[in-house]
């Protein structure tokens, strides 16, 4: 069956508000592929470039599954987020409140450049989601500061990029901690090459695999920009 409206997915009202908000109606090629296996709780092996829309394609069914099983009581967050950057970890972080705003969940993020005592406010406080970068959360998680156990579903955004920048056995370390969890989705730019395959068959299990280049329509969403570096002090600026 092709999905070609949300209200298909059976999202929960407070999301489909949300989406109807940003102007969404339609799903893109990748939300649509990942969207109906994710929300039946099977592991996720998603290929997609940026523009594609592959953001949603892990936060609507993360926000269902919260919606649909909420806790009895306040907790360590439920949903574990990894990016390779403090920027995207924003980024992600804000597309989750947005699209959450209609509902009682709480957004943290974890990462580099934020003093600790700022954290620390994280730690103490009820998170039903986290979006972290690996370096920060691997040092919270030895000092015993971050708590694991209540993750259920494990996300990885730009998993390639995360194997490129050397995280590959942070992202293990992590997913070790983790090893209660029920799901585990794993979305890269690329699935080519040994690297990213070998790495997601370590961490997922019999995973749904969905690809989706950018259709006409989305390619138009995507802005490329270059500049010109003429001398050396541009290029090491």
């Amino acid at each position: 069956m092709t999905v070609t409206t949300f209200s298909e997915l059976e999202l929960d009202e407070s999301l489909l508000e949300a989406l109807q908000d940003k102007g969404f109606t339609r799903p893109t090629a990748i939300q649509a592929a990942a969207i109906p296996p994710a929300l039946d709780g099977r592991d996720v092996l998603g290929s997609a470039p940026t523009g594609t829309g592959k953001t949603a394609a892990y936060l609507l069914p993360a926000l269902q599954h919260l919606l649909d099983f909420p806790r009895k009581k306040s907790g360590p967050p439920r949903i574990l987020i990894l990016t390779p950057t403090r920027e995207l970890a924003m980024q992600v972080a804000d597309h989750a409140r947005e699209l959450a705003k209609h509902t009682h969940l709480d957004i943290a993020t974890i990462t580099g450049g934020v003093a600790y005592m700022n954290h620390a406010e994280v730690f103490s406080e009820n998170q039903d989601i986290v979006v972290a970068t690996t370096g920060r959360l691997l040092q919270y998680i030895k000092e015993e500061n971050f708590d694991c156990r209540a993750v259920e579903t494990l996300i990885l955004d730009e998993a390639d990029r995360m194997l490129d920048m050397g995280f590959a056995q942070d992202i293990e370390h992590i997913a070790g901690e983790t090893r209660w969890r029920k799901q585990t989705l794993l979305f890269s730019a690329t699935l080519e090459g040994d690297a990213i395959q070998d790495f997601a068959e370590r961490l997922l299990e019999d995973p749904v695999e969905v690809s989706a280049n950018p259709s006409t329509r989305e390619r138009k969403k995507i802005h490329q920009w270059y500049y010109r570096a003429d001398d050396l002090e541009h290029k090491t600026a």
